[in-house]
């Protein structure tokens, strides 16, 4: 049963990268004009976009917070490795999630005008994401 879990996370996973990087080299292809000044994406493209980047997001800290509780290291940077290399998919959603979410923030960097709110909101639920992992980082244990 873990690996039939460990499988579907995987693929939930491809599903968030897949969608994220489309929306992103959509945007990256877009050009617009005064009719169409915004790239819009659908609603269930929107609606997915949205819910896969919230349970990722959600999904890989909470589970990376209960393996920390769990380390046995003293400092916090040293129970946050032994979290990461207590699963080889914690670790791989984990930087799965940051380089996803780095390449969509830098596409609404450089596209903002033409971004359409899905992207910018993802774009600043990553900034949080990195901030959050930055402080835990630096927090005095």
């Amino acid at each position: 049963m873990n690996r039939v879990l460990q499988g579907l996370s995987f693929l939930v996973l491809l599903l968030f990268a897949g969608i994220w990087v489309w929306i992103g080299f959509a945007l990256l292809k877009f050009h617009p004009t005064p009719d169409h000044p915004v790239r819009l994406f659908t609603s269930a493209q929107t609606t997915v976009a949205g819910f896969l980047s919230s349970a990722v997001g959600a999904g890989t800290a909470s589970i990376l917070g209960i393996e920390i509780q769990k380390a046995t290291s003293i400092t916090l940077a040293a129970q946050v490795n032994e979290a990461a290399q207590s699963s080889r998919l914690l670790s791989f959603g984990i930087l799965l999630y940051a380089a996803v979410g780095v390449f969509v923030l830098l596409v609404w960097l450089s596209k903002s005008d033409a971004a359409s709110d899905i992207v910018g909101a993802f774009a600043l639920g990553i900034l949080g994401w990195l901030g959050g992992a930055f402080a835990a980082v630096f927090r005095k244990a």
